[in-house]
């Protein structure tokens, strides 16, 4: 089976952007990559909220955002758009068997795990025969996060500012 790979480490410690500099490693290598990111919205200085983003089309949507929506899932002050998630993330529900170099999930967190959705995709993608980088919460509590800890071929690296550079050069070895 191929290599899942999992990031954790404190908030803010670059996760998110280890992922995006691995993409733009492996795009140069001409990788198909399949998955998403979740970047930060901001307005000025101050986040307001995260995008979801196809890492192949780039198509974007809502995932989170402060203010006064009607939303069924809340999480702190960020109202979470589950439907716009669940519509990014059903792209990757039928790549089994597609020319697919590597799957990136930025990230399995709070917000993306109220989507039952993408608790059953990531379920089938971790058993699946295809490459995956994901990120995930240090301190999330949830079974999915269990039942992928469980997985044997499930390599977990825990980031912090200082072995960035480390961890990149070990998962490029990993995911040759």
């Amino acid at each position: 089976m191929k290599p899942k790979i999992l990031i954790t480490g404190p908030p803010r410690c670059g996760k998110s952007t280890l992922i995006s500099k691995l993409i733009v490693y492996y795009h140069q290598k001409n990788y198909k990559i399949f998955g998403f990111l979740t970047p930060e919205v901001r307005q000025k200085a101050t986040r307001i909220g995260f995008d979801i983003e196809d890492i192949y089309s780039r198509e974007k949507a809502r995932l989170a955002r402060v203010g006064n929506y009607k939303t069924r899932f809340k999480l702190g002050k960020y109202h979470i758009f589950i439907e716009e998630f669940d519509q990014i993330i059903s792209k990757l529900e039928s790549i089994e068997g597609k020319n697919v170099d590597i799957i990136c999930l930025d990230e399995i967190g709070k917000m993306e795990l109220f989507s039952k959705k993408f608790q059953e995709l990531i379920k089938k993608l971790f058993l699946s025969n295809m490459p995956i980088l994901a990120t995930i919460g240090q301190k999330l509590s949830h079974p999915i996060k269990d039942y992928i800890l469980k997985i044997p071929e499930v390599v977990l690296f825990n980031l912090t500012r200082q072995n960035q550079q480390e961890i990149f050069q070990k998962i490029i070895v990993i995911l040759k």
